[in-house]
């Protein structure tokens, strides 16, 4: 039985029985709850420390840039005057022009805001440093410390420009404390290097396809960072011996297949993080009584630093004859969060395809998908969207909507009670990072001037 108000595991296989004597291949659902919030006075809350680091280039001018800038402002007036808050600009310069500090009245931001204005090639790597920077000394007393980076084009002047080696670069500052989240917008950006500067930096990672579309992700990840309940969250698995666990989702891994650990995204109030894995059991341990299958754990902290205390879950199931055992039905979330998977590894070929110039491939391939996943809506519409522009042939705004849809749909947070909307549009009244939209690069619940639909 679910319970709404304190953090918990469920584990849901595929079928709720083994298949007797038999080896065989089971896929297990684990979902890692956080509580519903509580409507109560506003607690005072540790602080959170947020660099704003800007792309100023040449090829930011007009538009794409007063738009940053207004997503930035949008920012700043969210925070609590206690909050710390800096604001860095690159383009082959780093300025700094406001130091880490507490936000106050905002006065200092604002001005600071209003002065930026666009000016020549790309030292991305060196803004993003010296926004982590800023954050690093103080990291340890906030609730939150966090890069957010936004970008047009690639990293092409500074001291390191190869997007491994960025990517390493936020890695290390997780491990230190200061995250990084990553907007790119437009056509010309790095996906691969905002992608991955935000899986390894523990961070988000959103673009815009217009800059028009940029407010409604900014908006989402500070939506999500004010409902953040746990951070940090490790999910250990423990397989009965002779078992062999494989993640099926491309979360980071420490550990071997019997002991795994996977590092899964915050979580925040009323919502889930999941895995999906598939367990390998030899026809030995297929009879009843065998015991338990799997044990998971998760570790988690809050976003003040106090544990985040949740109960083991358990997996064990009986056996059955193969006859009795067709008659069970498949668990419908299980296999949602199995079409997700296999959609975003669909889309993954595509996006190869198109970087091949093989339009034809990619036709038959989002055609098979649309077939394969009839019964998922939200799938459908994605499907739809991603043949939309595959007819236009437009290889770079193609790849980028490939690449941030599948990986939303590998890693996403979703609604506890997503299984019981009876359409995406009931999502619309759910918090914006929760909701499923159907391009990632185009806003779609918020209007250009920000407001709601």
């Amino acid at each position: 039985m679910a319970d709404n108000n304190t953090p918990q595991i469920l584990i849901q296989p595929l079928r709720p029985a083994l298949i007797a004597g038999a080896g065989q291949k089971l896929p297990v659902l684990i979902r890692v709850q956080a509580p519903d919030a509580v409507a109560s006075e506003k607690k005072p809350r540790q602080p959170y420390h947020l660099a704003l680091v800007i792309d100023r280039s040449g090829s930011m001018s007009g538009p794409p840039l007063a738009e940053a800038v207004r997503c930035a402002r949008h920012i700043a007036d969210q925070l609590e005057p206690t909050d710390i808050a800096a604001l860095v600009v690159f383009d082959e310069h780093v300025q700094t022009l406001v130091h880490a500090r507490p936000v106050g009245d905002r006065t200092a931001l604002h001005q600071a805001l209003s002065r930026i204005h666009s000016g020549g090639t790309t030292n991305l790597h060196g803004g993003w440093q010296a926004g982590a920077d800023g954050l690093l000394p103080n990291a340890g007393e906030a609730a939150l410390a966090r890069v957010i980076l936004l970008s047009d084009g690639n990293a092409n002047v500074g001291e390191v420009t190869a997007t491994a080696a960025i990517a390493a670069l936020c890695g290390q500052a997780a491990e230190c404390g200061v995250t990084t989240s990553t907007y790119g917008l437009g056509r010309d950006f790095n996906e691969e290097l905002m992608v991955r500067m935000a899986s390894q930096g523990g961070g988000n990672h959103y673009y815009g396809d217009t800059a028009g579309d940029l407010f409604e992700p900014f908006a989402e990840e500070f939506d999500f960072i004010s409902a953040l309940c746990g951070r940090h969250l490790r999910l250990s698995l423990a397989a009965a011996p002779g078992i062999v666990i494989r993640l099926v989702n491309d979360y980071p891994v420490e550990g071997d297949a019997g002991l795994p650990v996977i590092r899964l995204p915050d979580i925040a109030y009323g919502a889930e993080a999941w895995a999906l894995v598939e367990l390998a059991i030899p026809a030995g341990l297929a009879v009843d009584g065998a015991g338990q299958l799997l044990q998971a754990a998760v570790t988690a902290s809050t976003p003040e630093g106090r544990p985040l205390a949740f109960a083991d879950a358990l997996l064990t199931l009986p056996a059955m004859p193969v006859a009795a055992w067709n008659v069970l039905l498949d668990d419908p979330l299980v296999l949602s969060r199995q079409a997700e998977l296999l959609a975003g590894k669909m889309l993954e070929q595509a996006r190869a395809a198109a970087d091949h110039g093989d339009w034809s491939t990619v036709e038959r391939l989002l055609a098979e998908a649309r077939q394969r996943f009839a019964d998922q809506p939200w799938l459908v519409e994605v499907l739809e969207r991603m043949a939309e522009l595959a007819r236009t042939m437009d290889t770079a705004r193609f790849s980028k909507e490939a690449l941030y849809s599948s990986r939303k749909m590998g890693s996403r947070i979703s609604a506890k009670e997503e299984a019981s909307f009876d359409n995406l549009g009931a999502e619309a009244l759910s918090p914006s990072f929760l909701r499923r939209k159907t391009a990632q690069g185009k806003a779609q619940f918020d209007k250009p001037d920000g407001s709601p639909e």
